[in-house]
């Protein structure tokens, strides 16, 4: 019997890598879709290869992000260098400084620090409501501002502690909702600023590949941060009705109006001791960051600098901020005299996420290759004809459903990357904010939970979590939150879309 698994394993991998390439070939064989020019059918069928490739992951995603790039060459359909060039777009200068950022918080403590704390506010004292809420919505405030993975990883690991702390069975639905709301919050929280998460950065890419506009990151998060806030609160509301509606499984305390005891956290806390140089070096920086991300253009042009203002993009603050952690002294090295700073070499590499990088590189080139050949202007008018007749904000609501549905089973930079050229195509024919409705329908991506390889928070939720919540959950969990998210993106899109990024003449 032990030989039958790794054989039959082995053979589901030979058909996953297999797939793409056999779904190319089948492409060129069956006569050419209407409306598609040669051109066309090739980027189809290259990409065909790589989404199969990314939805069964016969390879790791970044490398299969990285042959697309040679693929869509060979092919002769998106030139290497151009590929390659994506590298340096803004998007991946962003990421870049927020990978710096996250590491200055790990390597200080801050991340866990703000974590404890969250969880033990005198506000919430045990009681399970109150405790959902806060650590549901700290989890996903902090990812709207730090790559939701950690963020996701982190906050797991402290609800499991607490449920061994307490000797809590798997299964109790308190701890169920806590852990699935680790990686459901990174994930939704995400949506708040353009660092939240990859597919973010993908957005802000596709749009400006698509509509040629640049989006700032105070637009962003004028829209997307209240949009998430939103969705938050759906989600502790969900937690509660799927799992504490009936009230806790057990009672520690005495009093009977608390749930859960906080001391195993506490004293985590406590071992952390008084925050430190280093804790307030990385959250001095971060702050700084966000008001230049926010305030730093409009001040510059205010003052009449219009140079100043086009310098200080997101992406250059990012590095900016990301590289002062190099040069800010933390304190001197009494056995080789030196000055340590915030952050070393060796820690700043150790930062970088290359496999994000790459995947979303590879991402963009995707969503450019698809561009190139007008796939997204044919794909925007055979969608465009199955919603002949209905109203503009009918097709915006289902344009959005649709990317949140297909997120669930599809990796969401993969999803964004193809409908949102799309998306841009059919809101122009239809008189829709390009913007917004690209900004939305992406956003809408982030509600990517129901499946592992549909949403890395979600994975990293169920490898860390030991069985405390299943993949079940999320399956339930998701459908609900999906119908909901996208029902507040809408009203979201409608109330302040047009406020921040005006209908263009």
């Amino acid at each position: 019997m032990s030989n039958v698994t790794p054989t039959s394993s082995v053979r589901r991998h030979i058909l996953r890598i297999f797939s793409g390439p056999l779904a190319c070939a089948l492409v060129f064989a069956l006569p050419s879709p209407e409306g598609l020019d040669p051109r066309g059918v090739k980027c189809v069928a290259a990409a065909i290869w790589i989404i199969l490739w990314w939805m069964t992951d016969a390879f790791p995603i970044a490398l299969t992000s990285l042959f697309g790039l040679l693929l869509y060459a060979m092919m002769g359909v998106l030139p290497l260098v151009k590929g390659f060039a994506f590298f340096g777009n803004p998007s991946i200068i962003l990421l870049l400084g927020a990978m710096l950022l996250l590491g200055v918080w790990k390597e200080s403590n801050l991340i866990a620090r703000y974590a404890y704390w969250a969880v033990t506010m005198p506000w919430v004292d045990g009681r399970p409501m109150r405790l959902l809420a806060v650590f549901g919505i700290a989890a996903g405030l902090l990812s709207a501002l730090v790559p939701n993975i950690p963020v996701a990883m982190l906050f797991v690991s402290i609800a499991v502690a607490m449920a061994k702390g307490m000797k809590v069975e798997q299964g109790q639905p308190l701890f169920r909702a806590l852990c699935l709301s680790s990686g459901v919050a990174s994930a939704l929280g995400g949506a708040g600023t353009p660092i939240g998460g990859a597919p973010n950065l993908v957005v802000v890419g596709v749009i400006s590949s698509s509509l040629g506009y640049q989006i700032q990151f105070w637009e962003w998060t004028a829209l997307g941060l209240p949009m998430s806030i939103g969705w938050l609160v759906v989600m502790v509301f969900l937690c509660w009705f799927f799992f504490i509606r009936h009230g806790c499984a057990f009672s520690p305390r005495d009093d009977g109006n608390t749930c859960v005891p906080l001391d195993s956290v506490m004293e985590r806390m406590r071992a952390l001791g008084p925050v430190t140089r280093h804790e307030h070096i990385a959250m001095a920086v971060m702050l700084l960051a966000l008001l230049l991300w926010s305030f730093g253009p409009p001040a510059a042009r205010a003052l009449g600098l219009p140079e100043l203002a086009g310098l200080l993009g997101a992406p250059f603050v990012a590095v900016l901020a990301g590289m002062s952690l190099f040069f800010i002294p933390l304190k001197k090295n009494d056995a080789t005299g030196n000055i340590t700073f915030a952050m070393n070499w060796k820690q700043g590499l150790s930062a970088i996420n290359w496999d994000i990088i790459i995947f979303v590189t590879g991402a963009l080139a995707f969503g450019q290759m698809l561009i190139d050949g007008s796939v997204d202007k044919w794909l925007a008018g055979l969608i465009g004809g199955m919603l002949e007749g209905m109203s503009p904000t009918m097709i915006w609501l289902i344009l959005m459903t649709v990317s949140g549905l297909v997120s669930q089973c599809f990796s969401n930079v993969a999803v964004i990357s193809l409908l949102l050229p799309v998306t841009a195509a059919l809101a122009q024919r239809y008189g829709l904010n390009p913007v917004v409705t690209c900004l939305t329908v992406g956003m809408v991506a982030n509600v990517g939970i129901m499946f592992p390889f549909s949403s890395p928070p979600t994975a990293a939720t169920l490898m860390e979590a030991e069985g405390y919540v299943s993949a079940r959950d999320f399956l339930r969990f998701s459908l609900p939150m999906l119908i909901l998210a996208s029902l507040i993106a809408m009203l979201t899109g409608v109330t302040l879309g047009a406020l921040v990024f005006p209908m263009p003449a």
